[in-house]
């Protein structure tokens, strides 16, 4: 048996995107039953850079929630280079009514983001094990 440290990192990141497919589903089904869907819109775009220094455009969503009717303004925590939606835009947004300020974009990108991230983690693993059988001798 002779496992590579490339091996072992590959199998640790397919383990962290499985997990972390699992939280964003489980975050999107809880939104998705026991969230309100109100309307947003786009009112700008946060650039941010990550450590590679790759930009990301962050949407800026301004939604009213109802009951109180607060006005809740702030950057989606999922952004994008291109973005993904255009100033003025109109979205529908799920929010948490316990947290008024945590909330998800009801789109098709947040839709898949879990299960694409699961199976991406599922075939990285797969992959490093075919590897490692085919290649042990």
């Amino acid at each position: 048996m002779n496992v590579t440290i490339d091996e072992i990192i590959l199998l640790a990141g397919g383990t962290f995107l499985i997990v972390w497919g699992i939280g964003k589903i489980v975050e999107r089904n809880k939104l998705v039953k026991t969230g309100i869907k109100v309307k947003g819109i786009v009112l700008r775009f946060e650039r941010r850079s990550d450590a590679s220094l790759s930009s990301y455009y962050h949407p800026v969503i301004k939604y009213v929630t109802v009951g109180d009717n607060e006005e809740i303004t702030k950057a989606y925590a999922i952004g994008s280079n291109p973005p993904m939606y255009d100033e003025g835009e109109t979205l529908k947004i799920i929010y948490d009514k316990t947290d008024k300020r945590h909330f998800i974009i009801d789109g098709t990108a947040n839709k898949i983001t879990g299960p694409l991230l699961l199976l991406i983690g599922v075939g990285l693993i797969i992959a490093v094990a075919v590897y490692y059988m085919l290649h042990q001798y």
